[in-house]
């Protein structure tokens, strides 16, 4: 038996255009699911669809911290496709500045994509006739949530809120028995990742120096997918470690 069952089931994901949003794009389609999915990069959004399994899914290139033309954007997808079953968000971005460079902008510019995005997101995609219960809501965190980094303040705190409000908000939401979990990663060989090994500019495996190394997409993908699916009714509020033993 497959416990991991999404037909007739309809997932927003972000991030979609490339690396771990595209891979839970395309397994949330092998698993029957119809996905609607949000980028920046119109052409990555095609690609990705090019890549899917089924019919009905839908892209729709889209700026995430424009947060005046979210709630259009949100009210659009659910005329087209009907109530939302779960909201994944992959959308980020990363920076490495030390101390003596650090400005409040650049917080805001990070904590915007990796943080406020997914609040906005989160707010209007629950509301009741957008969102049905018993739905799934996942967001990539990371291990900067939990560990400190040299040069890396402004992704650990946007990743340590992005945990917090999870905790919040599976309490808030476990009414409509909408689970609300988060997947702190370490190294994933997206290929924003494989380009930072070649040129050192941001996080690369020596940061975090995982006993079984660097993980794959796929693998995180399909946690997304077990979380999403009705075979985790009672795990919420949580963050599920993909480190390769990063965190022992």
């Amino acid at each position: 038996m497959n416990i991991i069952d999404l037909t007739n089931k309809t997932y927003i994901v972000t991030g979609a255009g490339s690396g771990i949003g595209r891979e839970t794009a395309k397994v949330l389609s092998e698993q029957g699911a119809k996905v609607v999915m949000f980028d920046l990069n119109r052409e990555g959004l095609e690609e990705t669809h090019s890549l899917m399994n089924g019919t009905g899914h839908l892209y729709k290139a889209c700026n995430l911290t424009d947060f005046e033309s979210l709630p259009s954007l949100v009210k659009e997808v659910v005329d087209q496709c009907g109530p939302i079953d779960g909201l994944v968000h992959c959308a980020g971005i990363s920076s490495r500045k030390p101390l003596n460079v650090l400005k409040a902008e650049g917080f805001t510019k990070v904590m915007d994509v990796n943080f406020y995005s997914f609040v906005e997101l989160v707010r209007l995609v629950t509301k009741k006739k957008y969102f049905n219960d018993g739905g799934s809501i996942v967001v990539m965190s990371s291990i900067s949530s939990i560990r400190g980094y040299k040069a890396k303040s402004e992704y650990c705190v946007s990743k340590a809120a992005v945990d917090a409000f999870v905790r919040c908000m599976a309490l808030e939401l476990a009414d409509r028995k909408i689970r609300v979990n988060s997947i702190m990663a370490a190294e994933v060989l997206t290929p924003l990742a494989l380009k930072a090994r070649e040129t050192n500019a941001t996080v690369g495996a020596s940061d975090f120096n995982a006993p079984l190394g660097p993980s794959d997409p796929y693998e995180v993908a399909n946690t997304i997918a077990f979380l999403l699916s009705d075979a985790t009714k009672t795990i919420t509020g949580t963050s599920i470690l993909i480190d390769g033993g990063a965190c022992i």
